[in-house]
């Protein structure tokens, strides 16, 4: 790894607010049967959370996240019987286990990082017992518990587009399963004029495959893009997407409830132009023209429906897709967590839990290229001068993105102004330029008067001094000031 790229890593690691699930401090602490229970419980960790690693640091204290350096040496220390650390962990934990400790001196001071790989096929034990974290804490594994059940279920997903949907379908079948015109008009070829030729196109792309008897298997991801009716699938009746009106600002009086079964290449635009159709319009002047349009940006509203789709948890079996209309308000809600932390997305490197569906969908130019789905929607709220977009994560909830009807900074509340003001300096981040006064009031629809450069300028004050922006230069005077996120 290096002393640069071993820092790297710490550094990012100790960015994160506190202790998680996946990551683990230690200033001391070289107790063999700890280190033992912390790989396992590590590893399962990051299966269940479906990251591909974890990690835990000697050097850093665990509260404040101070670099202090470590006097643990893995290559020196003991296990149980005085035998060497390194082969007496490997005699007491699961034979899949796969860990690596480095060392990483820096000014001075010494840190130890120990990288988990993800536990695969069946949860790594120590001394035959698996482990598992809770929070910041090392916990046993319950047997027969609702954690256990789901840490086995994400073991064995393995890479769900990949998987079958439906097996033995005759060629004569495959036209009733899946849409094959539409699969080459939204790719914008030629269909073929043999159907097996057509097949073997679609065997190219892994939409279905060949089986040893003659009959053919269509995959989770042929249906998922191209399939007639996903609650024909027994194992995909949960990925439709459904769209819910309701009267109010609440649940309670539901106005329409309307689900969209066709694999995704069909569904999302009849699902968009079904959620626009509900949205509220107001009146802009184009010219001498005056022009009705959805109090929401279009292109927003697009992009989080796509995003919705990709960046879903395939194997979640439980929960759906779900578009919430509300008086207000519209929310956008998918199983799984996001895979990046929520304050990084707009300038995150993407990721996606679904690269071959995310993949042809954008050859058929339902959804914009890969990373700059949250720029999208953040500048088309900008443009709006309307609250930012909200981002609500969680492993057991999944994510929650919601924008906000409105458009006036005094309707504001001082949270929403906050959050406005943090996405404008990432964006203006990304276009590698930085945010000031002026910006940031125009972000917000406002003028050069007194009032509202004083009012921005209080603003940003407090985003500096709740840690969410910072100065990029701090010996230029406050008329030159600039501002960057917190991380940049």
């Amino acid at each position: 790894m290096g002393e640069a790229g071993g820092m790297e890593l710490i550094y990012s690691l100790v960015g994160y607010p506190d202790e998680t699930e996946w990551i683990e401090f230690k200033t001391g602490n070289n107790d063999p049967e700890r280190i033992g229970r912390d790989i396992s419980a590590l590893a399962n960790a990051a299966a269940y959370l479906k990251r591909g690693r974890a990690y835990k640091v000697w050097g850093v204290e665990d509260g404040t996240h101070r670099l202090v350096g470590t006097s643990f040496d893995p290559y020196h220390a003991k296990g149980k019987g005085n035998q060497d650390l390194l082969i007496w962990l490997r005699t007491h934990l699961s034979v899949r286990a796969s860990y690596e400790f480095e060392s990483v001196v820096h000014d001075g001071m010494t840190f130890v990082v120990l990288t988990v790989e993800a536990a695969s096929g069946q949860p790594i034990c120590f001394d035959r017992a698996a482990y598992i974290r809770e929070g910041s804490s090392t916990t046993k594994l319950v047997a027969g518990s609702a954690k256990e059940a789901k840490l086995w279920e994400r073991l064995q997903s393995g890479d769900f587009e990949s998987k079958v949907a439906e097996r033995d379908v005759t060629l004569e079948e495959l036209e009733e399963r899946i849409d094959i015109d539409a699969y080459f008009r939204l790719l914008e070829m030629r269909r073929p004029s043999h159907i097996e030729n057509a097949v073997r196109f679609l065997a190219e792309q892994d939409i279905v495959r060949l089986q040893d008897n003659g009959r053919f298997s269509i995959t989770n991801l042929g249906a998922l893009l191209v399939g007639r009716s996903l609650a024909s699938f027994a194992g995909l009746r949960k990925r439709a997407i459904r769209v819910i009106s309701y009267c109010g600002r609440d649940v309670l009086d539901k106005a329409s409830d309307n689900t969209f079964d066709e694999g995704y290449a069909l569904s999302l635009p009849a699902a968009e132009q079904h959620i626009l159709t509900l949205l509220p319009q107001s009146e802009r002047l184009d010219g001498a023209f005056r022009r009705l349009e959805p109090v929401y940006p279009a292109r927003a509203v697009r992009e989080l429906l796509c995003n919705m789709v990709i960046h879903q948890d395939l194997a979640d079996s439980y929960s759906a897709l779900t578009v919430s209309v509300f008086d207000g308000r519209i929310e956008f809600s998918n199983p799984g967590a996001s895979l990046v932390p929520t304050e990084y997305m707009l300038n995150a490197s993407p990721k996606s839990r679904n690269a071959a569906l995310a993949g042809l969908l954008r050859q058929m130019h339902l959804c914009e290229e890969q990373g700059s789905g949250w720029d999208i929607v953040v500048a088309s709220c900008e443009a709006r001068h309307m609250a930012a977009p909200r981002v609500e994560s969680e492993e057991d909830l999944g994510t929650r993105v919601t924008l906000y009807a409105g458009d006036a900074y005094s309707r504001m509340k001082k949270a929403e102004r906050k959050d406005a003001a943090y996405w404008h300096a990432c964006l203006m981040c990304a276009r590698d330029d930085a945010m000031c006064n002026q910006s940031l009031r125009e972000r917000f629809g406002l003028d050069a008067s007194r009032k509202n450069t004083v009012a921005i300028s209080r603003l940003i004050k407090e985003c500096c001094d709740d840690g969410i922006i910072k100065d990029e230069d701090e010996d230029v005077g406050d008329k030159y000031r600039r501002y960057l996120p917190f991380w940049a």
